[in-house]
């Protein structure tokens, strides 16, 4: 009966190294797959600097959140690496920024340029958004003072 007891005990000794050998294989099989995708997971999509979305407007520029994008009538000339808007004009009028611009969605990624500044330009025009509008869409700034356009969608200020 000893060599019996004996017997069962190595078995079940046998039988739960068995169990826990399996158990860390199956966890040892799944650990690249999990790092793998923490590795895509940080990878996180760069939005665009610029779109082009539909508005009240027609097609127009907007910014990878969808704020429409504006062009300042008194910027011609100047080129795109100097803007015109004096100060305290940032405060109303803040430039688009980006240190890569990436081209959206209808934007020609050959007319997005971005100065020493870090302002984006497109087709030649440097870009801005309006304080004053608060919600994707709002084309609120289109008009103001007779300076101030949204941005068509091919890159010129609508009139």
């Amino acid at each position: 009966m000893h060599g019996t007891t004996l017997r069962r005990l190595l078995l079940a000794l046998l039988l739960v190294g068995a169990v826990g050998f399996a158990t860390q294989a199956t966890a040892f099989a799944d650990a690249p797959a999990r790092r793998h995708t923490a590795a895509v997971d940080k990878k996180k999509k760069k939005k665009p600097t610029i779109k082009v979305a539909d508005s009240s407007l027609g097609e127009i520029v907007v910014t990878g959140k969808g704020q429409t994008v504006y062009a300042f009538d008194l910027d011609t000339g100047t080129g795109t690496d100097e803007t015109a808007c004096g100060a305290g004009c940032d405060s109303t009028w803040p430039p688009v920024e980006a240190k890569k611009p990436k081209a959206g969605k209808g934007i020609d990624a050959t007319m997005l340029l971005v100065n020493a500044n870090g302002q984006v330009s497109y087709n030649g025009h440097l870009l801005y958004m309006y304080a004053g509008d608060s919600a994707s869409g709002d084309t609120n700034g289109d008009g103001i003072g007779g300076v101030w356009h949204a941005v068509g969608s091919d890159g010129v200020p609508l009139s």
